[in-house]
């Protein structure tokens, strides 16, 4: 009693294996891929890492400096003459030994302090920057995997319209031979079946490009994708108003957030060059033991030291330098500025035009499905009315034509929406990996 229901599990089973390999790589798999292996990403990463160790090095500056210090000298000398009677006289030989034992500690050094501020707004660029990196990654990614299943999509139509032009250029080539049809038809069909020949060809490389784009952000040959489910739910985003979707972006955006902090930099930068003006204040505590094995009256010593030390240090005139730098710094906080009120303007129009796209293109999507059921009736009545003497082979084949370039646009339009969806979380700064997991999972 079970063994037609077993037979048809195996069945199924048999089925969705082969309409997805074992070896294909899901959406996931890829962006996992990418986070290990695309420079850009990796670079930023680095950078990033790079800004932590400039504020401790920052920090530094602030904090004592411990030095010892060691020398070793070996003195000759021969007393030739000397009217002195302390010295001895003839030749003498001996070591000396200088240890020194120093402890710095900066008291007022108002270039370091402003330094070590402005390497932490510095990191805190980089961290935005990098945050920033990675969902740019995440839409790198989803738009190289889906331009490769656009482009299978772009083949399988290719190849697909092709079969139905063979047929129509078989039953072309009946007709004509039964007397049934005019020239002209059958040389439709063959121009035809011939220019979709190259379509195919020109599909093919338009595959193998995609596919090295792709290679080209996971460093890795790209054998097959999981498709996206053609039948997923397309949602309108929330709050359904572009004006919010805009001014969180403006608020939120991860690259204006690193714009931000890239003009405090400068800022700062101005700051820590007006502090060439102020004087500097040290405490520097020494302990020098030197020990010596001889010397111009014929013995040796050793002497202990140890020093107390207020270093103060007031510039006076540095060539002008000074009042350079300043202006230097003011010049490129200005260039901050614009370059912050330049992505601000970015930012908002991609966020106006993503949103545009999301919204739109649910009706786009919705209006292309109507449209492939409808020519594809008309396809159909045409192919028959053809057969029946009454229509001609160019109408069936422009019905093909029209068929085939709608389902490629209506297969477009549902990765269109999903990569406007991303790009508008993006522009708004909330895109996170849950995001590109959620659109994995509408595979089939």
């Amino acid at each position: 009693m079970q063994t037609p229901s077993l037979v048809a599990a195996a069945l199924l089973c048999s089925i969705l294996a082969a309409s997805v390999p074992a070896s294909a790589e899901t959406l996931v798999d890829i962006y996992g891929l990418a986070k290990q292996r695309d420079p850009r990403y990796l670079a930023m990463r680095s950078e990033y890492e790079a800004s932590g160790f400039a504020v401790k090095e920052a920090r530094a500056a602030l904090l004592p400096q411990v030095a010892f210090n060691y020398n070793r000298t070996n003195t000759d000398q021969n007393i030739v003459r000397s009217e002195n009677q302390v010295f001895a006289a003839g030749a003498s030989s001996y070591p000396t030994n200088d240890r020194t034992l120093s402890i710095s500690q900066p008291i007022f050094r108002l270039s370091s302090w402003r330094n070590w501020r402005q390497s932490q707004a510095s990191e805190k660029q980089a961290a935005a920057a990098y945050a920033a990196a990675e969902q740019d990654l995440i839409v790198r990614t989803a738009t190289a995997y889906m331009a490769v299943l656009a482009a299978e999509d772009a083949l399988n139509l290719a190849k697909g319209e092709g079969e139905s032009i063979k047929r129509q250029l078989e039953l072309a080539e009946a007709k004509f031979k039964s007397g049934q049809a005019v020239r002209v038809n059958l040389y439709d069909a063959v121009a035809r079946n011939a220019l979709k020949q190259s379509d195919v060809i020109a599909a093919e490389n338009d595959l193998a490009d995609k596919k090295q784009a792709l290679r080209e952000v996971i460093g890795a040959p790209v054998n097959s994708l999981v498709p996206i489910a053609a039948k997923a739910p397309l949602i309108l985003p929330q709050p359904l108003d572009a004006e919010q979707w805009v001014q969180s972006s403006l608020d939120k955006n991860l690259l204006l957030e690193a714009r931000l902090q890239a003009v405090e930099v400068a800022r700062q930068e101005i700051d820590k060059s007006r502090a060439g003006y102020y004087p500097t204040l040290d405490l520097v505590i020494s302990r020098n033991q030197r020990v010596t094995g001889g010397s111009l009256f014929g013995g040796g010593s050793s002497v202990n030291t140890n020093d107390v030390m207020l270093r103060a240090n007031i510039p006076l005139y540095d060539g002008g330098a000074t009042d350079a730098g300043i202006d230097k710094a003011g010049a490129r906080h200005q260039g901050a500025l614009q370059d912050l009120e330049r992505d601000r303007r970015q930012v908002e129009r991609q966020a106006r035009a993503a949103y545009a796209g999301v919204v739109s293109g649910i009706s786009r999507a919705a209006a292309l499905e109507q449209s492939v059921q409808a020519l594809d009736s008309a396809r159909n009545l045409k192919e028959e009315g053809y057969k029946a003497g009454i229509s001609t082979m160019l109408g069936v084949l422009d019905a093909e034509r029209d068929l085939y370039a709608v389902r490629r646009d209506a297969a477009q339009s549902r990765y269109d929406y999903q990569l406007n969806m991303l790009r508008l979380k993006q522009a708004a700064g909330t895109l996170s990996e849950d995001d590109l997991i959620a659109v994995g999972r509408a595979a089939p």
